[in-house]
């Protein structure tokens, strides 16, 4: 079973309630210097020039790479300050690279951040280190052995410090594959995918779906020597029959459709009744918010063992994470679990109902050329969903279908589809998330007067671009709430249809209600300034108060006075 790494930041998902408070400070702390480029290269350039054997401070690689995370999420808002702090920082790394001041240290670190940030490593970063006279020498060289014993060598250290998770070991080379050469790199992955240890055997399937096309090339590349030495295990096949429709490009697809055509015919047989690994105890389901995430919990229990699979979806990019965390206990579980329902709604869902959302986040990122993280590959295994597949079309309009297969909303009348549209009208005060519903483009307001009529009349004509982006948003949250037999299920069905059609927009309640939250944030946002800024990266990021510390037991206790009588 595949688990969460120890201490790993997973800046998408909230911390337990007594550090939430916290946590959100230093969000907002980090939120605020994503905005002021400068001094986050200040902060990437001190972690990247880290001195050769020291360990990076951890307070820095953290705000780092929760400002890293805050700038993803605004660029894929469409927020401008979060692409520019990208393209700031990429480029201030590139330029330490050029001049020899990025250690080998720091590259690691800094690989780290963007990792854990869910970001690709800048290109161009390598360190400024040469190789030592020793390891050129002619004595080394002879001492040289083949990668595959070389390999061998590095992994044996490395397993004993990761131990039987795949996951970590994953996390480990991600973080690590950046700061290797590229040539070594490639020759790297393609003799670890071929490694006879099993753990390895899940890496590669792991790395069919990287972001790079480097490493699943010589991921397949390991996994057909793999198979050629008769190593290739059939619990590895039925993952590949899995996986295959997952992959985005067409070339690796039909590689890897070779590759099984190979395995069978080499006589591997794969169980198409696999049972899952652990006894799934419950399903659930955060609302779906404004910008089309979502997350999905499966609490897992395997003999005495807890745990829970997490996945979390977003609309345009698919399945964005996805991995297994141990509990320590039931408690530990239910408080997981209550985190995932935080903003409101019952949260128990069906695992029909995960297979279905999980389907149409697979269409959704393969139409928009997006791998699904490939920690679904495990969550897939250990809950059995042998039959998990993209669906063929990740519409507003055919979500509708999922939810009305039998297609019984197009007997409804006129007077009957106006009341289910009007009733959208009372989803803010029924529904919490829905009043997170807002747009929040940098591009809604160009150019537009800052008067309070034209910067509604823009956002309406915004919208008119987005129907199918919030049409979507709605009819995902009809399937989810038709599952947890919730009576306006239908209502959002029939307003999604509508808003995925010629319907006028002012027509539609709750297409107004997104104006007037829209206008809201960012009258809001228009509020803080830089002193605001100062304030939060001043006061917020220091820890939070410790406790003053006890006294010493063998301190004289203090003499009792003895009350005044009254």
């Amino acid at each position: 079973m595949a688990s969460k790494k120890p201490g790993r930041p997973r800046t998408s998902h909230r911390p337990p309630a007594a550090d939430r408070l916290f946590h959100d400070m230093q969000t907002q702390a980090a939120h605020a210097l994503a905005a002021d480029p400068r001094n986050v290269q200040a902060l990437a350039q001190e972690i990247a020039s880290i001195p050769a054997g020291t360990d990076p401070d951890e307070a820095l690689c953290t705000l780092l790479t929760m400002t890293l995370d805050q700038a993803r999420m605004a660029q894929e808002g469409g927020q401008r300050f979060g692409q520019r702090c990208l393209d700031a920082v990429s480029r201030h790394l590139a330029d330490l690279s050029r001049k020899g001041a990025v250690t080998m240290a720091g590259t690691i670190a800094i690989a780290r951040c963007y990792v854990r940030a869910g970001l690709p490593v800048p290109a161009g970063l390598e360190p400024g280190e040469q190789p030592t006279p020793h390891q050129t020498s002619p004595h080394s060289a002879r001492e040289d052995t083949s990668p595959e014993a070389a390999f061998a060598a590095l992994s044996a250290s490395l397993l004993g410090d990761i131990g039987d998770d795949p996951s970590i070991l994953h996390q480990t080379f991600a973080e690590i594959l950046p700061g290797i050469p590229p040539d070594a790199r490639s020759m790297l992955c393609r003799v670890a995918a071929a490694n006879p240890d099993p753990r390895f055997e899940q890496l590669a399937c792991a790395w069919l779906l990287d972001t790079s096309e480097q490493v699943r090339s010589a991921a397949l590349e390991g996994l057909a020597d793999r198979l050629a030495a008769g190593r290739l295990s059939p619990r590895a096949l039925g993952r590949l029959a899995v996986l295959r429709s997952w992959i985005v490009d067409d070339p690796v697809r039909r590689r890897v459709d070779a590759l099984i055509r190979s395995a069978i015919r080499s006589g591997i047989s794969q169980d198409t009744h696999i049972a899952p690994s652990h006894r799934i105890i419950g399903c659930h389901s955060s609302p779906i918010d404004g910008s089309g995430a979502q997350s999905l919990a499966i609490a897992l229990q395997k003999g005495r063992s807890r745990a829970i699979a997490m996945v979390l979806l977003k609309q345009r990019f698919g399945v964005k994470d996805a991995y297994i965390v141990p509990c320590a206990n039931a408690a530990e579980q239910r408080g997981l679990l209550q985190q995932v329902t935080t903003l409101g709604g019952p949260g128990d869902v069906s695992l029909d109902y995960v297979q279905t959302a999980l389907s149409i986040a697979l269409a959704d990122g393969r139409k928009n050329a997006v791998y699904p993280a490939p920690g679904l590959a495990d969550v897939a295994e250990a809950c059995a969903l042998t039959t998990l597949r993209p669906t063929q079309d990740a519409s507003a309009q055919a979500i509708v279908s999922a939810y009305d297969p039998q297609d019984a909303l197009a007997s409804l009348d006129p007077d009957e589809r106006e009341t289910l549209i009007a009733a959208s009208a009372d989803w803010p005060a029924r529904y919490p998330m829905v009043t997170n519903w807002f747009e929040d483009d940098d591009d809604i307001f160009d150019g537009v007067k800052a008067t309070s009529t034209a910067r509604a009349r823009a956002t309406w004509t915004w919208l008119e671009t987005r129907r199918d982006f919030w049409a979507s948003i709605i009819a995902r949250t009809a399937l989810l709430l038709k599952d947890q037999g919730d009576p306006q299920a239908r209502s959002f069905a029939v307003t999604a249809h509508a808003v995925s059609h010629d319907t006028p927009l002012q027509r539609i309640p709750i297409m107004a209600a997104i104006v007037d939250q829209t206008l809201e944030a960012s009258r809001a946002t228009s509020v803080a300034g830089d002193d605001d800024i100062m304030a939060l990266l001043m006061n917020l990021m220091a820890p939070p108060p410790q406790p003053a510390p006890r006294q010493p037991r063998d301190k004289p206790a203090r003499k009792r006075v003895p009350r005044k009588p009254k």
